[in-house]
């Protein structure tokens, strides 16, 4: 009587102390979803943040070479009456306005591509979401399977195997998360990347824009209407050269850049996309594995005490 007293007291405590683990576990699924979302908020949040950096420093580009434009341009005014230089004042003259043009629709389409970033946050949102749902529900029925076999185990083993597998669910949802949340980190830093070859561009660009800018200027700057006629030649020679050598080579220039820059954009987004999805599909698969490999091992266990 006394004996079988004992022996269901101890099958009490051992089922309060299984459902104690169990609950541990599904509080320990609830804080760390909580965690993942406040991870993918902030990731949302600085996608949008990097989206507004990016796009302002194409907006901080085209106003300051606007004006660079625009200022190199107004020295040729005094010009374009002239019989000996008119021609080649307006020539230079329209370099610049199709410099302006270039640079205004340039700016245009990169601030549209770039834009195409805030896409990455809705694709990571849902495939970790669908993810992370998968993973954890697969700890939830390991540790619904470890309950059920330890309360009707019969091994001697039992004591030390249920001391081994107990917290084995509930430890690997801690990492299963901590490592879904580098994957998300890791993606924040790669974006502060783009950010960086962004400012090369924008150094580079500037340095064409500036150098077409101070071409007019130095031509211009030689003398003036009033000039003598040698000057004034000089001075035509030099703005026949901005549209017969200048203009055509910092046009190449300035366009090849744009277009190396939005293709870098439009592959990174792709590439961003399919960094935090492959890292977060090999994080979740092998989760998954060991979510799997709980029953199998603890069953050996039981059997052999290994």
């Amino acid at each position: 009587m006394t004996r079988s007293v004992l022996w269901f007291a101890a099958l009490a405590v051992l089922a309060i102390s299984l459902h104690n683990a169990s609950a541990q576990l599904d509080s320990t699924i609830v804080n760390r979803r909580s965690s993942i979302n406040s991870t993918l908020s902030s990731f949302s949040n600085n996608v949008v943040n990097k989206v507004n950096e990016y796009a302002s420093k194409f907006t901080n580009l085209r106003n300051d070479m606007s004006w660079q434009l625009r200022t190199a341009s107004e020295t040729l005014t005094s010009f374009l009456s002239d019989k000996q230089i008119g021609d080649n004042a307006l020539l230079a003259s329209d370099v610049l306005s199709a410099a302006s043009t270039t640079l205004t629709s340039s700016v245009s389409a990169s601030i549209t591509i770039s834009a195409s970033f805030s896409t990455v946050s809705t694709c990571v949102n849902t495939k970790t979401q669908a993810s992370i749902s998968a993973t954890f529900s697969a700890f939830s029925t390991a540790q619904s399977q470890y309950f059920n076999i330890i309360t009707t185990s019969t091994s001697p083993f039992l004591s030390t195997c249920r001391g081994r597998f107990s917290n084995t669910a509930n430890d690997l949802v801690n990492q299963d998360a901590d490592r879904i949340q580098d994957c998300l980190n890791d993606e924040n830093n790669e974006l502060s990347r783009v950010n960086s070859i962004l400012n090369n561009f924008i150094t580079l660009q500037k340095q064409h824009y500036q150098s077409l800018s101070n071409h007019v200027r130095y031509c211009s700057g030689l003398g003036s209407t009033s000039s003598r006629t040698e000057v004034k030649a000089e001075i035509n020679a030099c703005l026949k050269g901005i549209s017969t050598y200048v203009g055509p080579l910092y046009k190449a220039l300035i366009e090849q850049q744009f277009q190396l820059v939005n293709a870098m954009l439009q592959l990174e987004v792709v590439a961003s996309n399919n960094r935090v999805k492959l890292c977060i599909n090999q994080v979740n698969k092998s989760y998954t594995a060991m979510a799997e490999a709980i029953v199998p091992s603890l069953n050996e266990c039981l059997q052999t005490g290994q």
